[in-house]
């Protein structure tokens, strides 16, 4: 059986290593990296070659246009990072919806809602903050691009849109910060962090976990992310359950 990832530039992944940790005694198991800059072409090597892949920026959205079945999490989303072949069609799934999920449970309050400012509003982010609200926690989304992301608050119902200037300001108020902006920008150096849950998406070049400890607070990495999605997301394509205690340990410091 054949699966792997499609994205750009993705040479850097740490998916094939969390692949090998998850089905150590399966060698008839493998996992490539599909990199191509054109999303048709890493389509066309999935359609002739894999059974399953996952599938990473920038071509998300794209791949939710090609499948023919889908949840309603990645339909509201209009994002999958898993395409599957199942009888004769192509199944699509969000695995970053359900990692998030995971890592936000232990911070649900019967108390009162928690408050979370979601930075960004692609993939990532847009899965964090639907697995957010998701949970009952009331949600804000900041972004460059402010009609992005107000049309994607009005779509999921119940989220705030913002501009990315107004983020600060409204960090002080917030419980739980997530990053899911790929690259740092100089919004990071104003974020109070002390007190808070900070997840940062982006696990390759990392840009607030050296200020999440110096200001005592609360992080989940990218990696912390990644292994989260790795194990449900794994399962989805193969059927078979990972061995969950190498993935935990696969990159871990």
């Amino acid at each position: 059986m054949k699966y792997g990832l499609i994205g750009f530039p993705i040479s850097h992944s740490s998916s094939p290593s969390l692949f090998r940790a998850a089905y150590p005694d399966r060698p008839d198991l493998t996992y490539d990296l599909i990199e191509e800059e054109d999303f048709e072409r890493a389509y066309a090597r999935f359609l002739a070659h894999y059974d399953a892949v996952n599938v990473t920026a920038p071509f998300k959205g794209e791949a939710f246009r090609k499948v023919d079945v889908t949840d309603t999490i990645a339909r509201e989303l209009r994002a999958v990072n898993i395409l599957k072949k199942k009888d004769g069609k192509i199944y699509g799934y969000n695995s970053d919806f359900w990692a998030l999920q995971k890592l936000l449970a232990p911070y649900v309050s019967r108390e009162r809602r928690p408050r979370v400012l979601v930075i960004g509003c692609g993939g990532a982010a847009k899965a964090a903050a639907l697995a957010a609200l998701k949970l009952r926690m009331a949600v804000m989304v900041a972004n460059r691009d402010f009609r992005k992301a107000r049309e994607f608050c009005f779509t999921g119902g119940g989220m705030i849109p913002l501009k990315l200037e107004q983020a600060a300001a409204q960090a002080a108020g917030a419980d739980i910060l997530i990053y899911g902006l790929p690259v740092r920008i100089d919004l990071v150096d104003n974020l109070p962090l002390e007190g808070r849950v900070v997840v940062e998406a982006n696990y390759k070049d990392p840009c607030l976990d050296q200020r999440c400890t110096e200001a005592g607070a609360t992080y989940l990495s990218g990696m912390d992310w990644l292994r989260e999605q790795a194990l449900s997301g794994y399962r989805l394509m193969t059927g078979l359950d990972p061995d969950e205690a190498r993935v935990r340990a696969c990159g871990a410091q």
